[in-house]
């Protein structure tokens, strides 16, 4: 899926979250679950993430992995989650920041599963796949399908009065 079919589906589990549930909304962990939700395709070297982001570690990356290969599995989701760990520990931060990044990753590895080519969880084995195709009108019917559900979410039946009550659950 595209880079930002990927975004969407990670943020419309996050306003799903917080509509559903007692949250407030957090402008820096929906980013830090964006970035989680494109962080995946770091063995692309063509992919949004290496071409925007990482100052070139992910083209390396890209030379020894195969895209969809390991970093596509859950160990990929478990590296990053330790090297989150491990920058956030000196600095004091909260524990949701790397939760955020690994939860934004795994739901890239669920929009992946809705894909054709399909991921192996499990790195060797565990594959799971769907009937889109990367780019496709049927990628594109279902990221706005998902728009307009996420904005429905946001919005509900009460207008303006529903995006103030969302907004008041936002927090910095």
């Amino acid at each position: 899926m595209m880079f930002r079919t990927h975004i969407l589906f990670a943020l419309f589990f996050y306003v799903l979250a917080v509509v559903f549930l007692p949250l407030n909304f957090s402008i820096t962990l929906a980013l830090v679950l964006a970035f989680g939700s494109i962080l995946p395709d770091i063995d692309h070297p063509q992919s949004f993430v290496n071409r925007n982001y990482l100052f070139g570690i992910g083209k390396s990356i890209s030379l020894f992995s195969t895209h969809r290969g390991f970093f596509h599995s859950i160990f990929g989701a478990l590296v990053f989650f330790l090297i989150s760990l491990l920058i956030i520990y000196p600095f004091n931060l909260s524990i949701l920041y790397p939760i955020f990044l690994v939860s934004g990753y795994l739901l890239h590895l669920l929009a992946d599963s809705l894909n054709i080519s399909g991921i192996k969880w499990l790195w060797k084995t565990g594959h799971f796949s769907g009937p889109i195709r990367t780019a496709s009108i049927f990628e594109q019917v279902f990221f706005f399908i998902l728009f307009g559900i996420t904005i429905y979410l946001i919005v509900g039946n009460s207008g303006m009065d529903g995006i103030t009550a969302f907004v008041s659950k936002i927090k910095p």
